[in-house]
């Protein structure tokens, strides 16, 4: 059987889930991957067989995305052609971390086709969504990727279509102690931008991982390094909190560490308001920006002990293992009269 697996590269999250879901995969299957988008730290540790331009946004300085890099940077009819090209006809199945290429290939020459990802889980309705959403948001939410099945990842078990995070190896071999600093990971906010409210806080050290730094450097109680996988592990595994976005890959692996967490929502990204209602319903601050309004906010998160009690479980084999049954059991049902 010969699977490829679609990875949508806008930020790390699709990434590091991808690699031990791969490897699991690899233990039944033939598995070939295709890669999409560009603006990512993360490294696979195996060869990618196509590499796409696809579809995806790219982070501004401010809190939000970066519309106009956005617009420039995408091209529909390019995008088209890599849908024609990529030959999703040759394998018998596709699985889209929210891969919009291998997705609508897949559709497009009639092969079974798997959404596996965060994303897949806000189209379940048993999923809390916040009460203000945008129209076009959850427009492209829900046909960004098509499929057949979808597997949705999500915080918590609310029923027997959501699975757990995929935990990384790397992560569950931490042996996490709570330490003195605090891990800031917010790409869509200049450096300069964090370092103005961080340092507020005087009597807090803070170790800020930064997309648009270029080196390492101090500035009082705030350290900055540029994105370094091996680092950002070591500084999680010893810190006393993290402050990050909503996105769901960091806050996963934070809640599965048990550290302390607040979350700041990208502004318009609807997955993220989603991952950071969820997050609040499980007693996670939630600040909608980082201005100094929230800076109360923020003191009492430093003050307090207290850390969200959610228990997330290791559910890659049983998960991979669901997905092929599941193709199996298709299979079978389209040759019966």
């Amino acid at each position: 059987m010969k699977v490829l697996y679609g990875i949508q590269c806008t930020g790390n999250g699709h990434i590091t889930r991808s690699i031990d879901m791969i490897n699991e995969l690899r233990k039944y299957v033939h598995v070939d991957v295709l890669t999409s988008g560009s603006h990512s730290e993360v490294k696979l540790p195996f060869d990618v067989k196509f590499k796409q331009k696809g579809l995806s946004y790219f982070f501004g300085k401010n809190g939000s995305i970066d519309v106009l890099r956005t617009i420039r940077d995408n091209n529909p009819l390019r995008f088209l052609q890599e849908i024609k090209e990529v030959p999703t006809h040759l394998y018998d199945m596709v699985i889209s971390d929210f891969e919009p290429v291998t997705a609508w290939s897949a559709k497009r020459n009639w092969v079974y086709s798997v959404a596996l990802s965060n994303q897949a889980a806000l189209l379940d309705a048993d999923v809390p969504k916040p009460n203000i959403i945008s129209p076009i948001s959850q427009l492209i939410i829900n046909n960004f990727c098509p499929a057949n099945k979808h597997y949705g990842l999500f915080y918590q078990k609310l029923n027997s279509k959501l699975y757990y995070p995929p935990v990384r190896d790397v992560i569950k071999k931490l042996k996490p102690t709570d330490g003195s600093h605090y891990v800031v990971y917010l790409p869509f906010y200049s450096t300069e931008k964090i370092l103005k409210h961080l340092q507020t806080f005087e009597n807090t050290q803070w170790l800020v991982f930064s997309k648009h730094a270029t080196q390492s450097y101090s500035n009082g109680n705030v350290h900055v390094e540029p994105i370094d996988e091996h680092k950002f592990l070591l500084a999680l595994e010893n810190c006393k909190g993290v402050m990050c976005s909503a996105g769901f890959g960091t806050t996963s692996e934070a809640l599965f560490l048990r550290k302390k967490l607040l979350v700041i929502p990208m502004k318009s990204q609807y997955e993220q308001q989603c991952n950071a209602h969820n997050l609040g319903l499980l007693g996670v601050p939630v600040i909608s920006s980082l201005k100094k309004k929230f800076h109360s906010v923020l003191a009492d998160w430093i003050a307090s002990d207290e850390k969200p009690m959610v228990e997330i479980k290791d559910e890659n084999n049983k998960l991979v293992r669901t997905i092929l049954e599941d193709y199996v059991a298709n299979d079978i049902l389209k040759n019966v009269p």
